[in-house]
Order: C-alpha cells, then structure tokens, then sequence
C-alpha cells in the first residue's frame, strides 16, 4: 500500500516535512549562477523619464486636449502671422470700399472688372434697375415667384459691389476678366509670391471677410483683435502666477496668526466686483494716464496712447482680484508640502524661509501652478471682451473682438457676419483654452500615473 503524504491541517504551525524532503534531491546544477539572459529577463529595465516627459506622454494620448492645442496654434498663427500676409492694417480706410460682404472688391477694382467685361453704364441706380429687372425676368422664366427679399438682396449686392451684379455681364465674362486681372478666389488668401504681386499692382487682394461702414478691412481687424486677446490673457495669467503663487506660498508655510489675517486680506478681495473696480480705476487714472502722454513723448506713451486707460485699469484689477484663486490652491499645496522630511530637514540645516519656497515649495507646487495659469487665460480673455463690448475696454482705432461684435449690433440684420466671425472666435478660443487645461491637469497630476 502506498504510503499517505501527511496532510498539514488549516491553522497548524507546524512545517510541511513533505516539501522538506524533497530538498534532498537537488542537483548542482539547481544552484549554478543565473546566466546574463536569465538576469535581464527577470526585472526588466525601463528607460527612466522626467516628470515633464511623461506628463507630455500622457497629454499626447488625450485627442481633446491634443486637438485643443492645435487649435490654439492655429489662432496663434491667424493672430500674429496673419497681418504679415493680408496687406491691410486694422485702421486702414479702403475709400469706396465701404459695406462690401465677404470676398467682394473696392469700386476701383469692380471698375477694372465692368470695363473688362463690358459691364452696363450709367448711374448706381440704373444699375440697379437694371439687376432687379433681369433678376424678375429669370425667375419669371422659371416659374418661380419674385418677392420683394429678392429684389433687396439684389440691391443690397449690386450696391456692396459696386455695380457689378445680375444683369452687368454673363458669369462666362466676369470670370474671364477675373482670370485676366489676377483676380482669383481661393479659400485661405493667397500665397507669398502672389502677395508680391499684388504690392506690384499686378493682382487685388479680396476683403475675405467683407469691409466695416468705414471700409476698413474685417479680416485684418479680426486678426489684430485676437492678437490683442490672446496678449490680454497669458498677461493675466502671468500677472495671476506671479502674485498668486508667492502670496499662497508664503501664507501657507508662515501659518497661524500670519497665514489667518492673509487669507482674511483675502476674503476681503474676494468680494469687491471686478467690472466695478475696473470703471473705477479708469476713471481714476484715465486723466494722469493722459498727461503723462503729454508732457512724455516716447515709446512709453506711444503705448499707452494706443492701449488707452480702460486697458491699463484692466491689468491694475489684474494684479489686484485676480491672483486670489491661484493664491488658496498654493497655500493649500504648502501646508501639505511643509510637513515632508526634505522641507524639515533643510530647515533643520538652517536653510531660511525664502529659500525653502524657493527651492523647495514652489518647485513641488509646478503642476498646479501651470494648470491655473493656463485656465485663468480663458477667464481673462471673456472679461476683456465683455469690458469691450460694453465700450470700456480698449481705445479706437484698436480692434477687440468684444468691440467689433458691439460695432457689429448696428447692421445686425443686414451684415450678421460682422457678429458671427468675432463672436465665434471668442468661443472657440476660450472652449479650447479650457480643454487644454482640463487635459494639462490631468496630466500633470500624479495620481493619474501609470
């Protein structure tokens, strides 16, 4: 009969002798060294990264937050490379070229464009007549009912375009002028070598977005005003960063009685109104603002002049209610931080309260910083355009898409792209300013490390 392996019982303290005799059967080769292989194959090797490299990993594998930055980037470019390519400035008068809608020409160029097709003449009127006519006469063909919204569109477009409409040329002949003049449409502008040519006087450049009641040109406009948003917004947040991050630091590390009368200072500043105390402050420093650029001609009050006083109130109320949010995360950061070993034991070395944030606290509070920064940008950005749409924010001629969306409500029914092109642009820059953040956070939280 074979013998029974003893079975250990549940809860028994005592060794399994079983397993202890099998020890006797080992060979040497059981207890020859591990070979280079096995040794590389047992803990594998990973190529160690910094923080901000696998924080960039991760934000690469976030598409939303992805294609939020491109799209960012793409405002950056419109912003700052556009006006290099449009060959008009946000303040330029285009004479005869005022209330033209998009991808339209100046009545110079629609002249150009009636003698090479041999367009009707006469007065503006007989044009006119002339378009609305043809136009019932088409629809009547057809069997289609002419309404009066037909007969003012009509007008509204041989108006805006000089004359040149239905009724001034078959389509065959206005595109073979075209062809001839240089005259193309194309979705996004023209190329480098075609700007040239038209400096020459060889090719027009179309007002892609139409023309304002002055004629000046609205793309360059939208261009220049979201130069200035953007500006506007990664200045708060600098200005946010830099007060808010020390202001929270230091009450965070100093505590008990300095810590509670700092965040008292900063329930106070909590609730003042902000469009309140901009109005105020403009008010204020609006005449000094004006005789410094009198009586200090120069680089400086060349700025100021162009900013005006409403703008630079704005940075004022920036550097004093903006910070305060950045300034609890900070000091909540801290008071977690300041309890490590590192932070007790450079204090027990005699490093001094300066250099502990220094080195040690804000260093640590990186992440956080960056991630209220970047979405306290969206945040400044919609109250300038607010400010600027209620006219207190920057000065003529300087375009904002706040002020050309309030310049936009007096042709609303009959130019509604003049509200709809700022009025998008602001949505989409702040809704991408917020996906970035959202996805900035998540990858700089070290929780969220895999």
């Amino acid at each position: 009969m074979a013998e029974k392996k003893r079975k250990k019982m549940i809860g028994s303290l005592q060794p399994n002798v079983d397993t202890m005799l099998e020890w006797n059967d080992l060979t040497a080769e059981d207890f020859a060294p591990a070979t280079q292989g096995e040794k590389e194959s047992f803990i594998p090797q990973r190529a160690s990264i910094s923080y901000w490299r696998d924080a960039w990993r991760r934000l690469r594998r976030n598409k939303v937050a992805m294609v939020a930055l491109g799209v960012l980037v793409l405002l950056v470019l419109f912003a700052f490379v556009g006006p290099l390519i449009v060959p008009y400035g946000y303040e330029q008068f285009n004479q005869g070229a005022e209330n033209l809608y998009p991808w339209h020409y100046s009545l110079e160029d629609q002249a150009r464009l009636d003698e090479a097709t041999g367009a009707t003449g006469g007065t503006m009127e007989e044009r006119v007549a002339a378009a609305i006519e043809q136009a019932r006469a088409e629809a009547e063909a057809e069997g289609k009912k002419f309404t009066r919204a037909d007969e003012a569109m009509i007008r509204a477009q041989v108006r805006s375009s000089g004359g040149t409409g239905a009724g001034a040329g078959s389509q065959e002949a206005l595109a073979q002028a075209k062809r001839e003049l240089g005259i193309h449409y194309q979705p996004f502008g023209y190329s480098i070598a075609e700007l040239q040519r038209i400096e020459a006087g060889e090719k027009v450049f179309p007002h892609v977005f139409g023309t304002d009641n002055n004629g000046r040109d609205i793309l360059a406009r939208t261009m220049y005003a979201t130069r200035v948003s953007m500006i506007i917004g990664v200045a708060a947040a600098a200005i946010v960063l830099v007060i808010g991050s020390l202001y929270g630091s230091v009450s965070g590390y100093c505590g008990g009685r300095v810590d509670a009368i700092m965040q008292r200072i900063v329930d106070v500043i909590y609730s003042l109104p902000e469009v309140l105390v901009i109005l105020l402050l403009s008010a204020v420093i609006g005449p000094h603002i004006t005789a410094f650029i009198t009586d200090h001609p120069g680089a400086l009050a060349d700025f100021l002049r162009t900013v005006g006083p409403n703008l630079a109130a704005m940075f004022v109320c920036f550097a004093i209610l903006y910070w305060v949010g950045m300034s609890r995360i900070i000091r909540g950061q801290v008071l977690t931080i300041k309890q490590q070993e590192y932070v007790t034991a450079a204090r027990a070395l005699g490093a001094s309260g300066a250099r502990i944030i220094r080195r040690h606290l804000l260093p640590n509070c990186i992440g956080q910083i960056v991630v209220t920064a970047c979405l306290q940008i969206p945040s400044a950005i919609f109250l300038e355009s607010f400010m600027s749409y209620l006219g207190v924010g920057v000065t003529q001629p300087l375009a904002s898409l706040g002020s050309m969306c309030r310049d936009a409500l007096a042709g609303l029914q009959t130019y509604p792209y003049r509200l709809i092109i700022p009025a998008v642009i602001i949505c989409i820059m702040i809704l991408s300013f917020n996906l970035f953040g959202d996805g900035l956070r998540d990858a700089l939280d070290p929780r969220l490390k895999k």
